[in-house]
Parts: structure tokens; C-alpha cells; sequence
């Protein structure tokens, strides 16, 4: 009898470190869970913030090469001007 009672008792003991200790884990398991939600959140704003400066430079790359073409328009016409005058 005095055996059984040790024997439940050590195992009381040993269901209550256990238990702890899986607490103990669920509570770094929660902390690690809301550090990755953080830096989660942080990427996505940085994500948002690096999309609309790339839409930014590509709006002025787009307007950059339609005012390239619209020189090199206007020098092909002075061009052919030129070469018109020449050969009058």
C-alpha cells in the first residue's frame, strides 16, 4: 500500500513537471509566435512601400523615354531639314 501511495505520488510529480514544463514551452512557442507576426507585419509594409516606389520609377522611366523619343523626333525632322536645304 505504502508502495502504490509512493508510486502515485511520484508520478503526480512527474505529470506536474511535465505539465509545466509544456507550459513553459507553449509561452516561448506564443512569444516566438508574436515576434514572427511583428516582423510579418513589418515586411508587408516594407513590401507596400517598395511597390510604390517602383510604380514611382516606372512612371518617370516611361515619361523620361517618351520625351527621349520625342527629341530624337524633333532631330530627325531638323535633320531632314537640313539635308533637304542642301540638296535645293
Amino acid at each position: 500500500m505504502q508502495a502504490s501511495l509512493e508510486a502515485e505520488a511520484r508520478g503526480k510529480a512527474e505529470a506536474m513537471r511535465v505539465k509545466k514544463k509544456l507550459e513553459q514551452d507553449i509561452n516561448e512557442l506564443e512569444v516566438a509566435l508574436d515576434t514572427a507576426n511583428r516582423g510579418r507585419a513589418d515586411a508587408e509594409k516594407n513590401i507596400k512601400k517598395y511597390q510604390q516606389q517602383i510604380r514611382e520609377l516606372q512612371q518617370q522611366v516611361s515619361a523620361i523615354t517618351m520625351m527621349m523619343v520625342m527629341c530624337l523626333k524633333v532631330m530627325i525632322i531638323i535633320f531632314r531639314e537640313k539635308n533637304s536645304k542642301r540638296y535645293r
